[in-house]
């Protein structure tokens, strides 16, 4: 009699990570079985061997992603959150090994090694950048605090952005000392501190609200702690893989061009990664970008879920406008130049149209309008009406009638729309006409491409949009039936006003936007579907109309 092994084969399934694990478990019994031959125990320990091995490897890949993804990976999360934490890894050891070039040129800056240097002149140094750094932080946040969440990608780009410019500004000051200008050493540093501070608050809004993204999906349940503190353990490991890296990589960089050249390749492929990996996250929440993307594609019967509407969605925006800043123009801009809201086609990237909003009538207007129009005006908690120079009046002369005449849009021109806000608009109604106006841009503009040679009045525009959307008569304008039905508001009928509004805001729910119904959005009074437009500075009161009596000659 011999004790032989018997062999359990067991299979296990993880459910949070779905994945198998095979395990052989050996137990002794006393059975009656021949001893068995070499060949026999050499097959067996070679399964045993193999079993092992396996688990090993697996429990070393489960251990792994315990330590460094949230826990539930991959339901607990969205599914662009893998494909970003792939470039976020990748440029954080960019930006480690950039960072240590810059900090070695600091260190030669403040006189390392050299004799004549003052460590109090070093202190003072420190004490000014920091100056510098502590009064950027409170006037950016205050400034830049209530939009980063809104264009969380635009200001996650910027702000790796501003962290290489503070790199290449620390890495060149030394310079400015062999050069015998040590001012400008000095003001480098400044800029280069105060971009540091501009980057952090930039970069702290900016990834709060990407965080919270990710850890909000649409199946299942995040946890934003344990994403968050998972990040930073994985931001941990690159930043000691990239000093490790860069005390091998930086000893050898001796020459002025090999440290230059070394520090914007890696510079480009930081800022490169960066905009990859920011391209790919499909945020549910809105922003003006994606708002009018999303309505561009509602006019046009198409689907705008928001893979497809990030997918359009530019970074940086090129238009008339730097970024959309929720503080008025002239604290930045003492002459109160205007701004512009650019409208494009997020298919092809023609400019439909500028918007101005919050415009005075009463500056835009050069000749007096139709009674017919002024009451169709009345009516509404907004007026749309072109710029001077988009208009061509007819002339007018002593045998011509005296009622105004309608004006004519100029051909080859871009549309420009000012939008005249009254009293009693709300701040959702001001992002409804923000939308109406980029809608008539577009209408404008789609029946001059049609028509080159028509002709376009203006008051047949606007009493088409009052009347129907669907005039039998083909030699007047005819615009999109969204734009007709966000600009009529009667009194007393507010179903007609906001049919097309609640038709799209029942779509983007339907396609997976998150608008502020959702628990996830927190609502704010002052925005709709989580966009904002700023308080106008001039308001109508009233509006009105006058007859002068003519004379009998």
């Amino acid at each position: 009699m011999r004790l032989r092994r018997v062999t359990n084969e067991i299979s296990e399934r993880r459910p949070s990570s779905g994945q198998e694990l095979r395990t052989s478990v050996r137990t002794n019994d006393k059975l009656a079985v021949p001893t068995p031959n070499n060949g026999a125990k050499g097959r067996e320990s070679n399964a045993e061997t193999g079993a092992k091995g396996y688990l090993d490897q697996a429990s070393a890949i489960e251990f792994l992603q315990r330590v460094f993804l949230p826990q539930g990976y991959p339901d607990s999360v969205t599914p662009d959150y893998t494909r970003y934490q792939i470039y976020n890894a990748l440029q954080a050891f960019c930006n480690s090994l950039a960072g240590l070039i810059a900090s070695r040129a600091l260190l030669e800056g403040q006189g390392i090694g050299n004799p004549s240097a003052s460590a109090t002149n070093a202190l003072l140094l420190n004490i000014v950048l920091d100056v510098f750094s502590r009064t950027t932080t409170i006037i950016s946040a205050h400034l830049l605090g209530s939009s980063l969440v809104p264009d969380a990608k635009r200001y996650r780009l910027l702000a790796d952005i501003l962290n290489d410019s503070a790199v290449a500004l620390d890495t060149l000051s030394p310079v400015f000392n062999t050069l015998g200008l040590p001012q400008l050493r000095i003001s480098a540093l400044c800029l280069s501190a105060s971009f540091r501070a501009l980057c952090g608050i930039v970069a702290g809004g900016s990834k709060a609200a990407i965080s919270l993204h990710f850890s909000s999906p649409t199946k299942g349940k995040g946890d934003i702690g344990d994403l968050n503190a998972k990040d930073a353990s994985k931001e941990t490991v690159l930043a000691l893989l990239g000093m490790l890296v860069g005390s091998l990589v930086v000893p050898r960089l001796t020459s002025a061009f090999s440290t230059y050249t070394a520090l914007f390749f890696l510079i480009g492929m930081h800022i490169l990664l960066n905009y990859l990996g920011v391209q790919g996250i499909v945020l549910r929440t809105l922003n003006h970008e994606r708002l009018w993307i999303s309505w561009f594609l509602f006019d046009a019967n198409q689907d705008f879920t928001p893979e497809r509407v990030n997918s359009l969605e530019r970074i940086f925006p090129v238009s008339r406008t730097t970024l959309y800043l929720p503080f008025p123009t002239p604290l930045i801009n003492p002459f109160k130049m205007e701004t512009f809201s650019t409208y494009r086609n997020p298919l092809t990237g023609d400019v439909l149209g500028y918007v101005t909003l919050g415009s005075s009538l009463s500056k835009i207007l050069e000749r007096p309008l139709h009674p017919e129009i002024i009451a169709q005006f009345q009516h509404r908690d907004y007026i749309l009406w072109f710029d001077p120079s988009c208009l061509a009046y007819p002339p007018t002369g002593k045998d011509q009638e005296e009622e105004p005449s309608s004006p004519t849009l100029k051909r080859g021109q871009i549309p420009h729309v000012h939008v005249c806000f009254k009293e009693r608009c709300s701040p959702g109604m001001r992002v409804q006409a923000w939308i109406a106006a980029g809608l008539l841009c577009k209408s404008v503009s789609e029946m001059c491409a049609s028509s080159p040679t028509a002709t376009l009045e203006v008051y047949s525009l606007f009493l088409d949009s009052s009347l129907s959307p669907s005039s039998s008569k083909s030699s007047k304008p005819k615009i999109s039936e969204h734009v007709v039905s966000l600009l009529q508001r009667e009194e007393g009928r507010d179903g007609g006003a906001d049919s097309s509004w609640s038709s799209w805001k029942k779509k983007a729910v339907r396609l997976g936007w998150a608008l502020e119904d959702d628990e996830s959005v927190r609502g704010d009074p002052g925005m709709e579907c989580g966009v904002g437009v700023p308080e106008p500075e001039t308001v109508i009161v009233s509006l009105g109309y006058s007859y002068e009596a003519k004379k009998d000659v």
